[in-house]
């Protein structure tokens, strides 16, 4: 009769696992015996030999039932005799053969077990040739671990000598069985011993990251599936050699040295320093328990710690402390740390951790692949036959043979850099091989090339050529390259007169207009610098912007002039002056045009860019599209963007036209497409977030000129590409990417219907993008690292900021002498097809509807508020309307109305894009481990203490409050919207505002600026604002400043 017994820990969890996937055979134990000297083998007497290993070991007899709300394993007194599975491969010749029993071995260890019907475990004798008999046999997991193997063969190899020479097998006596030791387990594991246990590895596992997210070939699957394979890798008998003697010199074993190694190149990948690694323990700690076969493995995590830029040798002696740790505490089965600690329950990413390590003290070569794996990557290592032997089982859903190539060779050069130098930051250790580090490099080198010439001279000289052509068409008008080179020449001689030098800023304060495009080439053909400023920035911006530059000449409109002490040349005036080309004062290397970026402390930056680097820029552009005389290109971009730099000189440069949007219309899709039919555009750029609203225009199918769309600024959502391709069949889409600080873009990818990645491409002509880790060297393919750009393109840094331009404009190791990187602060990766992909940011700066955005700036505005105790700014996924901006705030004052008047302050300090959707009382702010800001922590945005929400519904009273609480309604997805609703807290943002006022034009024929939208908020604020525009004549601070009396 069969006897039952509590299963382990580790059993229990392998039968539920496979309950849960029983197609799988994960924790199937494959291996080939090796017969030896025991050639030509018996069929009978191995079988006679396995039945008294099987009779002696009970594990090898049991089974497993679920009973009474708990995992039993039934072990039956005995078992039929064996019966192995015979194949003849003696008519094949020897390599085909060899091929042959790694087929059958596989196709063996790949099917899963029935766990409640014995045997757990199946054999096949192969006969390759006369003489040459080998056996391969799998087991379940539940019944047999690494020892296990090395015991069975042991003792099979004993019996059948033993058999044959017909003595007793000569074999140490068995002191318990498995299922003894199981019942002993659980006894162990309770009272004070189990809380202690537990204790440690709450402490020790506090905080650790929940998935250490190595960069795959592909996203996580949403459920694994454990496909696996394996690759092996042998080091020269020379590194072998000097690992050995590294262990000597650094007084630790071959393990901590290999997985102080195995870490650091982890940490390289992930770009994280607290890396979490399993290993198997043997769990054999009681004498009784060595001569057993069963499944006494457990797993224990080892915490690595790789903060501080610790050197190999430091690193390894930390190493070497926690796993002696780790072993004081090994007793403490992995199910009941998982069952305790709680991760968070994910189909996708193995609990706890997600690598694992094992030094196996004895040869692995007869292990069979079962095509599974257990984890996303597992490192055996073994040192025989002096040298050093290594094995990766891998994930095959996350990772791609040539990705664990590379991962193999990287290793191997970070060991080989620490064998050479262990006092070396592990940070710093290399681990590209030199001939693959050079091939990287050249990878993010675009083609070398020299664009000679100066913007204002390029011009010059194409007006020359077509001088009747028209060069700028807006409405009715339209000046021809000539009118245009003779206006801009009248003007440039006027502001030489009164001072503009060579290198001078110039303020350019102007809607866009044939006179703002005669304005910026002015400035050029004079010799200065444009420093353009949009008129619907805040007032206190502009005036920042004016001073910090150092300007002592605007250009303006009348009804934009500012007055004050600066110099205004108005635009309307003319200049009764000389139409001719003046003489040049300027060359590539001087400064074209400074823009400003958000900056971290509060205040914006100014970027100084040369001639060089936007020529440069341009000539790409031409090389790439070819825009002929043919050719319209909308400018709708605001100066204060860089893209306007290309929109506004691209096609000056080439005898095409340029068509400038009405003031406000670059938020408004219904105008562009009614300007692409009526002028025949065929280019122009969106933001992707403005993309997607142009997308869901009516009637945008009817733009048959258009011939290419370029996009940049924020990321492309593939959705948005798919969605671009279904609208706009037959119209080019472009993916540009680059900073302010590089000429508007560095590296283009044009887009293709059916991608699921949409990369930033390969580096344009000129250009260098080099992904690289924290001492400037290349990261490996696939790894993300912090993007660098070299090349003509990089500016001259920031405008009166020595420091800040020191910080990020950095020496080009690759370069030639004197040469600068610029550290964008984006994360990227190189892939093995030579494209970048942009990945986010390592720092605090994010991208809002194309702004480039400084949270710190948000947050120093924030803090002027007197009731203002701390403010933090975070972009977030689930704000209300979409991914948009959450300030959290600890504020003194009433909370009922500061969400408003904190709102409608920023309005008056920052551009709209950057005030926040919605804001968020705290009182505390979440911290990491590291007693840093954990902005990841903060609470959602719609959960308590959201401080726009809770008014009470106030009803409409008129039919305009009624139509428009419709329009809200519709906008902003809700079923109800009163008047005294706030637009933000009912989930608006920048871009639905930009719609609103869309449907306000359409249906009420007024035009409402944007900044209305933020400082008047409701409803019936609205509606009033509605009805004094209808009215007309309403200067928008007349509007802003009745509300505030009212």
């Amino acid at each position: 009769m069969s006897d039952a017994f509590p299963a382990s820990s580790g059993q229990e969890r392998m039968w539920f696992l496979s309950r849960f996937e029983p197609d799988l055979a994960v924790y199937n134990i494959g291996m080939l015996m090796p017969m030896g000297a025991r050639q030509p083998v018996d069929p009978r007497r191995l079988e006679q030999a396995i039945d008294l290993v099987v009779r002696r070991h009970e594990a090898l007899r049991t089974t497993f039932e679920f009973r009474d709300g708990q995992v039993v394993q039934i072990v039956s007194p005995g078992a039929p005799p064996t019966a192995l599975t015979e194949t003849d491969l003696t008519h094949l010749p020897p390599a085909a053969a060899e091929a042959e029993l790694a087929r059958l071995a596989r196709a063996d260890a790949v099917v899963p077990f029935d766990m409640e019907r014995a045997p757990l475990f199946r054999a096949r004798q192969v006969k390759l040739a006369e003489g040459d008999l080998r056996l391969v046999i799998v087991f379940d997991h539940t019944i047999f671990d690494g020892v296990s193997s090395m015991i069975f063969m042991e003792e099979v190899g004993e019996c059948y000598d033993a058999l044959g020479e017909d003595r007793a097998p000569k074999l140490p006596e068995l002191p318990i069985q498995f299922a003894d030791f199981a019942v002993w387990q659980r006894g162990r594991l309770s009272g004070e011993f189990l809380e202690t246990e537990l204790a440690h590895w709450r402490e020790r596992l506090a905080g650790v990251p929940a998935d250490l997210a190595l960069p795959g070939d592909r996203p996580r699957p949403a459920r694994r599936t454990y496909r696996g394979e394996i690759r092996l890798g042998a080091y020269s008998p020379e590194l072998s050699e000097g690992v050995e003697r590294l262990a000597k010199e650094l007084n630790a074993t071959l393990f901590t040295v290999m997985l102080t190694a195995y870490a650091s190149v982890l940490s390289r990948w992930s770009g994280i320093d607290d890396i979490v690694v399993g290993t198997p323990i043997a769990g054999r700690l009681l004498p009784e328990t060595e001569p057993v076969i069963g499944m006494f493995v457990n797993a224990v995590p080892l915490r690595v710690d790789l903060s501080g830029a610790p050197s190999f040798r430091e690193a390894a002696a930390r190493v070497r402390a926690t796993v002696a740790e780790a072993l004081d505490h090994q007793e403490l089965p992995f199910e009941r740390l998982v069952e305790d600690l709680q991760p968070a329950r994910d189909l996708s990413v193995p609990a706890l951790y997600q690598v694992m390590f094992n030094l196996a003290v004895r040869t692995n070569e007869g292990q069979i692949g079962n095509g599974t794996a257990k984890v996303d990557i597992q490192l055996d290592v073994n040192m025989r036959d002096g040298r050093l032997h290594t094995r990766l089982e891998y994930a095959t859903d996350l990772f791609d043979p040539e990705t664990i190539e590379r991962f193999e060779a990287n290793l191997r050069t970070l060991v080989e850099a620490a064998v050479a130098d262990p006092d070396r930051a592990v940070s710093a250790l290399r681990v590209l091989p030199e001939e693959e580090r050079q091939r990287v490099l050249a990878l993010g080198a675009g083609a070398p090339r020299a664009a000679p010439g100066t913007l204002h001279a390029l011009i010059e000289a194409q007006a020359a050529a077509t001088p009747g052509a028209p060069a700028v068409v807006s409405g009715d008008a339209t000046l021809t390259y000539a009118e245009l080179n003779g206006r801009a020449n009248r003007l440039a001689r006027w502001l030489r007169h009164i001072g503009v030098e060579r290198g001078r800023p110039v303020a350019v304060c102007a809607e866009r207009s044939p006179e703002l495009v005669v304005a910026l080439l002015a400035v050029l053909k004079a010799g200065g610098a444009y420093v353009p400023l949009d008129p619907e920035y805040p007032r206190d911006r502009l005036e920042f912007m004016l001073s910090d530059c150092g300007a002592q000449v605007l250009l303006t409109q009348r009804h934009l002039s500012p007055g004050g002490p600066i110099k205004a040349v108005l635009l309307e005036d003319d200049h009764d002056l000389d139409s001719g080309d003046l003489e040049p004062v300027t060359g590539p290397d001087d400064a074209a045009y400074l823009i400003y970026t958000s900056g971290s402390t509060g205040r914006p930056k100014a970027v100084v860019n040369t001639h060089r680097g936007i020529v440069n820029r341009l000539a790409w552009m031409q090389e790439t599209f070819g825009l002929t005389a043919g050719d319209v290109v909308m400018q709708k971009t605001p100066t204060s963007f860089d893209v306007s730099v290309w929109e506004l000189f691209w096609p000056l440069l080439q005898g095409a036209c340029l068509v400038p949007v009405r003031p406000g219309g670059h938020r408004d899709p219904g105008h562009q497409r009614d300007l692409i039919k009526r002028h025949a555009v065929t280019t122009m750029h969106f933001v992707p977030s403005m993309l997607a609203l142009f997308l869901e225009e009516a009637n945008i199918e009817s733009c048959t000129s258009l011939r290419r769309v370029v996009c940049s600024g924020e990321e492309l959502p593939p959705r948005m590409a798919a969605r671009f391709f279904d609208r706009l069949p037959g119209v080019e889409l472009h993916n540009l990417y680059g900073p302010t600080e590089a000429a508007v873009d560095v590296s283009w990818h044009a887009c293709r219907p059916g991608e699921t990645v949409i990369p930033i491409g390969r580096p344009m002509p000129g250009c260098r993008l080099h992904v690289l880790d924290g001492h400037l060297e290349p990261m490996p393919v696939g790894v993300p690292g912090h993007l660098h750009i070299g090349g003509v393109q990089v500016a001259r840094g920031y405008a009166g900021r020595p420091g800040l331009t020191a910080e990020r404009f950095v020496p080009d190791p690759y370069g030639p002498p004197g040469a600068r990187l610029y550290a964008t602060g984006d994360l990227a990766r190189l892939r093995a097809d030579g494209e970048l992909e942009f990945l986010g940011r390592i720092d605090d700066q994010v991208k809002v509807h194309g702004w480039r955005v400084e949270l710190g700036e948000i947050e120093a505005a924030l803090a002027e508020d007197a009731r203002v105790r701390r403010a933090v700014v975070a972009l977030r996924d689930d704000a209300p309307g979409g991914r948009g901006l959450v300030a959290y705030v600890d504020w003194t004052g009433e909370a009922a109305q500061l969400a408003h008047e904190l709102r409608t302050g920023l309005a008056g300090k920052l551009p709209p894009a950057l005030v926040p959707q919605a804001f968020v009382r705290v009182t505390e702010f979440p911290l990491g481990p590291s007693g840093k800001l954990d902005r990841a922590a903060l609470p959602p945005p719609t959960g308590p203490g959201r401080s726009d929400l809770g008014t009470t519904y106030v009803a409409p009273e008129t039919p305009l409050e009624e139509e428009l609480c419709a329009l809200w309604g519709e906008l902003l997805g809700r079923d109800r919207v009163g008047i005294e609703d706030d637009f933000f807290a009912l989930g608006g943002h920048s871009l639905l505002a930009v719609l609103l006022i869309t449907r306000y034009r359409e249906a009420y024929g007024i035009e409402m600026d944007l900044r209305v939208c933020f400082e008047l908020t409701t409803v019936a604020e609205h509606a009033l604002a509605v009805l004094e525009l209808q009215l007309g004549d309403v200067e928008l601070d007349d509007l802003l400043a009745e509300d505030a009396d009212g």
